[in-house]
């Protein structure tokens, strides 16, 4: 090869290498801008699913609809979302309904159950308690030995407030809950847990409703249960010695707090006797609270509360 030949040749592979080096430099930039406009994009993307999780999900985007995700999603709860219920102290918290300052009432603890006690009314304006299967399975039989609860500073209602009056004397906690504990049946005939109830209503769909309770509470393990009688009438009607003020309505909250399906129901019927059947009788707990004046399960966290407190879901308690 001539010295011509081999300077054209060199020129020619110098020339060659450029290209490569040129090709292989717009490949690199091209990778790394196709790199950055995906990473880009799937940024703008994860803010578009966040601005818009109706897109996501088969309900609106109301902080109801994002309570229902943290809280009744598929996957396990975890501890952080559970913990609030493991809590002996914070079930006793959520137990305890708020009320305005126009209702003074006397909170009493009696170990098996709490109530606060309203002297205008001369009985419990709510009694709350806790209940699983393990509470019944007791071996102790009523007592019917009513009697005045010496915790209440004012006086409770006595027994014979309700001699000859044409009322049953109700429980607002029902005995048959308490047959775990010899001491717990009798503080359920406590005065300050009775209240006047037509004998239709008390032997009929009271009744139905308590032992509907009793199976929900062996079926969902652990539930929280909030009862009351509510006054209305401007014409208000007493009984006994100590006026014992007849409700008009009663009321009764349940609240399934076994994970992972938390769900609430509330009953609200009139004290008289009813061949209705218990579903003619839900409200929501929002209306309820409204109605009675009384605000339940105050700590939760909002979101929670405001997707069960509005909903009147009875499906998956009746299945």
């Amino acid at each position: 090869m001539t010295k011509q030949h081999k300077i054209k040749s060199k020129r020619l592979n110098r020339s060659n290498k450029n290209f490569s080096l040129f090709y292989f430099s717009i490949l690199v930039l091209i990778v790394l801008l196709a790199f950055f406009a995906r990473k880009e994009w799937k940024k703008n993307k994860d803010i578009l699913v966040i601005a818009n999780p109706q897109e996501n999900v088969e309900a609106d985007s109301t902080e109801n609809q994002k309570g229902k995700e943290q809280f009744f999603g598929e996957k396990e709860p975890t501890k952080e979302e559970t913990h609030f219920f493991m809590d002996s102290d914070y079930i006793q918290s959520l137990l305890l309904p708020a009320w305005s300052d126009e209702k003074r009432l006397q909170v009493v603890h009696h170990g098996y159950y709490s109530l606060g006690y309203d002297e205008s009314l001369e009985q419990a304006s709510w009694v709350a308690y806790q209940l699983s299967p393990e509470k019944l399975r007791g071996i102790h039989k009523r007592t019917d030995d009513f009697s005045e609860d010496f915790l209440i500073v004012t006086g409770s209602a006595h027994p014979d407030d309700y001699y000859r009056s044409g009322y049953d004397r109700g429980h607002l906690a029902p005995a048959a809950d308490f047959t775990y504990s010899e001491k717990a049946m009798e503080s359920s005939f406590y005065m300050s847990n009775v209240s006047p109830q037509q004998p239709g209503f008390n032997r009929g769909i009271w009744k139905k409703i308590e032992e509907q309770v009793r199976s929900w509470a062996i079926a969902y393990e652990n539930v929280l249960v909030i009862t009351g009688p509510v006054v209305k009438q401007n014409e208000r009607l007493v009984i006994g010695e100590n006026q014992v003020l007849v409700p008009d309505y009663f009321f009764k909250v349940i609240f399934d707090i076994h994970p992972p399906g938390y769900k609430m129901l509330a009953f609200l019927l009139k004290n008289e006797k009813s061949d209705r059947p218990l579903l003619d009788h839900v409200v929501s707990v929002d209306s309820l609270e409204q109605f009675s004046g009384l605000n339940f399960f105050e700590v939760l966290p909002d979101s929670l509360e405001m997707v069960l407190e509005n909903e009147i879901k009875y499906d998956n308690w009746f299945e």
